[in-house]
């Protein structure tokens, strides 16, 4: 799934691919669904299960079941009709949209299906120098680790590759869009 669009009007979940006419989704769209599904099982952490666990008492009906578990997923990621970027871009990653929500804040599905946590191969380091790039300069970090500065900018550099990303600022971007509520 690439170059895709999702929004929600009315409480609908409609598609927009950038090769084809805008459609709503329904349990009749199972490929779009099943990769809907794949993508949350293998990127995000946790929200499968908690999908599964809300929408328990349709298990029975498959189809329906997992069209309701897609259909959570991008009214609560993908709410917005958004011309600029798309929702799933042309390598297939995911760019989530903080939707506007009555429960922001309270809901228990918030940080788990709602803008949830995103798997990464980054290591612990990887992940502390993400965390620390949003206020300290590559020096700084180097200083605080005890490291040298080129050891530093080899990890930023892994980090921009196994995230294909292009900037020490998306880093931080990432990081707080994954790790931070």
């Amino acid at each position: 799934m690439t170059k895709t669009e999702f929004f929600s009007p009315e409480g609908k979940v409609c598609v927009q691919p950038s090769d084809g006419v805008m459609f709503e989704l329904s349990p009749k769209h199972r490929e779009l669904i099943q990769a809907i599904l794949s993508g949350i099982n293998n990127q995000c952490i946790g929200t499968y299960e908690r999908l599964e666990l809300r929408y328990a008492d349709s298990v029975l009906n498959k189809p329906y079941h997992e069209y309701q578990m897609a259909c959570r997923f991008c009214k609560c990621n993908f709410g917005n009709y958004d011309t600029l970027s798309w929702d799933v871009d042309e390598q297939g990653r995911w760019h989530f949209e903080k939707v506007s929500c009555p429960l922001r804040g309270e809901c228990p599905d918030e940080g788990v299906i709602c803008l949830p946590k995103i798997r990464s191969n980054l290591s612990k380091r990887e992940i502390e120098i993400a965390e620390l790039l949003s206020r300290l300069s590559p020096e700084e970090i180097a200083e605080r680790f005890g490291l040298s500065i080129r050891t530093v900018y080899n990890h930023i550099q892994a980090i921009k590759v196994r995230l294909r990303l292009k900037t020490t600022a998306q880093i931080a971007t990432w990081y707080k869009t994954n790790y931070q509520l």
